[in-house]
């Protein structure tokens, strides 16, 4: 799915988790979309990775939509973390204390590693 240059789409299932490639900067133009377009990508999948060695940049706004993501696969008992995150948006997970709301991992296969086996959709 494509939203204003800012490419949203499933790479990769396993199990009751979904792998959702998120490519292009997440800002105030992009961002709004992210959290309705992850899902959709996702579908009946609870547990949701982004994938975001595809983003050059996030501003606020995109945090903000990682954290909404975040609230809406909480709501119907799924979980969101992130993939391959760029050094700049780790150190801003880190000054906003984001990273302790989403988990963040190295790559996509540490945080397929990390994911509790007996965890499915509620």
């Amino acid at each position: 799915m494509q939203s204003d240059d800012l490419g949203v789409s499933l790479t990769q299932t396993s199990g009751a988790a979904a792998v959702v490639a998120v490519s292009g900067e997440l800002n105030l133009f992009t961002s709004g979309g992210l959290s309705a377009a992850a899902q959709a990508e996702a579908g009946d999948h609870a547990h949701v990775i982004l994938d975001l060695a595809g983003v050059p940049f996030c501003d606020s706004s995109g945090l903000n939509s990682l954290i909404i993501l975040y609230r809406r696969l909480q709501a119907v008992g799924g979980s969101l973390c992130l993939a391959a995150v760029p050094e700049r948006l780790v150190r801003l997970l880190h000054t906003t204390g984001v990273q302790r709301l989403i988990p963040v991992y190295p790559t996509v296969d540490d945080a397929l590693a990390h994911l509790p086996k007996s965890r499915e959709r509620a």
